[in-house]
């Protein structure tokens, strides 16, 4: 899903549950950690919880590419759902995630952090069309 600027702020306090990827991305990189991590607070309440939250990169997953699988399909320890945060994505994850938006696991958030991904990104084209995810722009 493609937001629209009145729409973002509303998105970011509280996620459509239907988005189970979300690509923020953007020029203004605060701004953009700043709202992956509220994103991912409404997935998990600790953000450094290592039993609830796994980082993973682009150039990880690339190398291992069932580690998104796997991850997302890890069942909690204590209860609750899961956040899969990916640093530095970008277009070489589209493929990867691609395949997996075709089956998201419903118990876990990836929350993508994409930088200044240009209007031509098939990364940020592929979550702007995918009805299980959305992309969040920050400028």
């Amino acid at each position: 899903m493609k937001l629209t600027w009145r729409q973002i702020e509303s998105f970011v306090k509280k996620p459509d549950p239907a988005a189970r990827v979300v690509l923020v991305y953007g020029p203004d990189f605060g701004l953009m950690k700043e709202r992956a991590a509220a994103i991912g607070r409404s997935a998990v309440a600790d953000l450094n919880d290592p039993f609830n939250v796994a980082v993973l990169s682009t150039a990880g997953l690339l190398e291992d590419p069932a580690r998104l699988a796997d991850e997302a399909g890890a069942i909690s320890m204590l209860g609750g759902g899961r956040l899969i945060r990916i640093e530095d994505a970008s277009d070489k994850l589209t493929p990867l995630l691609k395949e997996y938006l075709a089956n998201p696991s419903p118990d876990t958030l990836v929350v993508m952090e994409g930088g200044d991904l240009g209007s031509k990104s098939t990364l940020r084209k592929l979550c702007e069309f995918s009805p299980a995810a959305t992309a969040v722009p920050c400028y």
